[in-house]
């Protein structure tokens, strides 16, 4: 009996310590001093992932629904749980919807986003589940920089000044843009940013150099107009959108805009979810397809 009670105990400190070691060596694992940056397959919207090397995370919209719960989960640790911050760039549907469902699942430390007022089916849901989290809320305003450790800055680009307190009619026009910068890699992350808001940044003079661009509005032909990508030069971009979509996204002139720009572009509908890995130096490109 003594023998048997033993090994039992033996067994249980055998175990948690197995668990231990293996939760030390994830972490460890997922702490590699390289910069991922997931451009999640949620259909016809955005949802975009970032782990800095230290092991920060950030979403920066979250799709049409709750596909992008499974999205996470597939890079995502199991017992990981946390969030550190999330963005919205505008409270559309096709890319609110899906941050609705991450907050109501994830504990969310900060929340960027421009706090205007808009008439939006899904504002009032979304205002709503902010207030629920109760995280610390980051008013979206260019200037504004968001330090990740170990060299990854976030810095918003756009708006220019606050929305908050007043109403906003069309989203688009305040569609929040976004730079990540990791040493000499640069992302830019435009929303459905449109061409009035791409002559205000090529106007006022604003840096825009990246590396990787997300194609703004999903492709659609209101977005990436050639003076705004001469001011980009990215080497690659990236389309967030839904398989035969009802919009005809992306259009041909600006997958032609691409092409002439010498810019490689992936596409969610054809590669699914993307993923680069940076160094701060280079980086690679992983497809799922």
């Amino acid at each position: 009996m003594l023998f048997k009670r033993f090994t039992i105990i033996h067994l249980v400190v055998f175990l948690c310590l197995s668990v231990l070691a293996w939760t030390t060596y994830s972490a460890a694992f997922l702490k590699d001093g390289l910069l991922k940056v997931y451009f999640l397959d949620v259909g016809q919207g955005d949802a975009m992932f970032i782990e800095a090397p230290n092991g920060n995370q950030v979403l920066i919209d979250g799709g049409p629904d709750g596909k992008v719960l499974s999205e996470l989960g597939k890079i995502m640790p199991f017992y990981d749980h946390d969030i550190n911050l999330i963005a919205l760039s505008h409270p559309q549907e096709d890319h609110a919807a899906g941050l609705i469902e991450v907050l109501k699942k994830y504990d969310v430390k900060n929340i960027l986003w421009a706090e205007g007022e808009y008439n939006s089916p899904i504002f009032g849901t979304w205002r709503e589940a902010v207030k629920d989290e109760n995280a610390e809320e980051i008013d979206a305003v260019a200037g504004k920089t968001i330090d990740l450790g170990n060299g990854v800055i976030l810095m918003v680009l756009f708006p220019t000044n606050s929305t908050s307190g007043s109403f906003v009619k069309n989203p688009n026009d305040n569609s929040v843009v976004i730079m990540l910068e990791y040493k000499e890699n640069g992302f830019l992350f435009t929303g459905d940013a449109e061409a009035a808001i791409e002559r205000k940044l090529v106007g006022m003079g604003t840096d825009l150099k990246a590396d990787v661009l997300k194609v703004g509005h999903h492709g659609s032909n209101t977005s990436t107009t050639e003076g705004f990508l001469s001011k980009i030069k990215p080497q690659v971009a990236v389309i967030e959108v839904g398989a035969k979509n009802r919009y005809g996204h992306p259009r041909k002139e600006v997958l032609s805009r691409l092409d002439m720009n010498n810019t490689k572009y992936y596409r969610t509908d054809n590669d699914g979810t993307i993923k680069i890995i940076s160094d701060g130096q280079n980086f690679q490109i992983f497809t799922a397809q």
